[in-house]
C-alpha cells in the first residue's frame, strides 16, 4: 500500500527535475549561440569586428568596435567601442534570459517544496511508528 502523500511527493520531485532540465537546456542553447558567434569572428574575410556587433540594430551604423565580451549572467555578448561604450550584440534572443530566470526560479521553488514534503512525510512516519 502506498504511503499518503507519496504521489504528491513524486510529482513535486519530477516537476523539479523537469524544470531543472529546462533551465540547463535553455542556458546551453544561449551558450551555443554565443559560441557560434565568437567562432565566426576572426575567421575569414570581413569577419572582424563581429557582424553581430557591426549590425546591431540599437546603435548608429559604422561605429568602430574593438572588443567583444561574453557575460554569463545574464547571458549576452557585449560589444565595446574604443571610447568605452558597450552595447548588446543581439546574439542571445531577448526572450531567453527572462525565460531562463523563470525556469530557474521554478526549479528552486519546486525543489524547496519537495524537501518540505519529504520532511512532512518523514515526520508522519515517525509519529505513526511511535503509536
Amino acid at each position: 500500500m502506498a504511503e499518503p502523500g507519496s504521489a504528491e511527493s513524486t510529482l513535486l520531485r519530477g516537476t523539479a527535475i523537469s524544470a531543472a532540465a529546462v533551465s540547463v537546456v535553455l542556458y546551453l542553447f544561449g551558450l551555443l549561440l554565443v559560441g557560434i558567434a565568437l567562432s565566426e569572428a576572426g575567421s575569414g574575410a570581413d569577419s572582424t569586428p563581429m557582424h553581430q556587433c557591426r549590425d546591431a540594430g540599437d546603435r548608429r551604423q559604422n561605429v568602430q568596435v574593438d572588443a567583444a565580451q561574453v557575460q554569463f549572467l545574464p547571458l549576452r555578448l557585449l560589444c565595446r567601442t574604443p571610447d568605452g561604450r558597450e552595447f548588446t550584440s543581439g546574439v542571445v534572443p531577448s526572450w531567453l534570459n527572462p525565460t531562463l530566470a523563470v525556469s530557474f526560479a521554478a526549479t528552486v521553488a519546486l525543489t524547496a517544496a519537495a524537501f518540505v514534503q519529504a520532511d512532512r512525510r518523514a515526520a508522519a512516519r515517525q509519529a505513526s511508528a511511535r503509536s
